[in-house]
């Protein structure tokens, strides 16, 4: 039960309409950067770093930090039980 409640969670993410969007292009890039992930969706650099962090926060990416820039990744193992996310490829 905890692993359908948890990918519930992750789902209900990938929901809102940005998130979603967001999900897909890093998918498809491999990574992007949130200055790039802006101009992708014509959103203001906080709007995008909102959702980076809710996505973020639920285990569906991750993140590292060149310099001054940070790079999103999907993370393509399960947060919650270390197994092969139903949403990666």
């Amino acid at each position: 039960m905890r692993m359908k409640t948890m990918c519930t969670k992750c789902f209900k993410n990938l929901g809102v309409d940005s998130r979603s969007k967001l999900f897909s292009y890093i998918e498809a890039k491999g990574e992007s950067s949130v200055s790039e992930l802006t101009k992708f969706l014509g959103l203001r650099q906080p709007t995008v770093s909102y959702h980076l962090k809710e996505m973020l926060d639920s285990g569906l990416l991750k993140k590292k930090t060149l310099g001054k820039n940070v790079i999103y990744s999907m993370n393509a193992m399960c947060p919650h039980d270390g197994k092969l996310c139903v949403i990666s490829k």
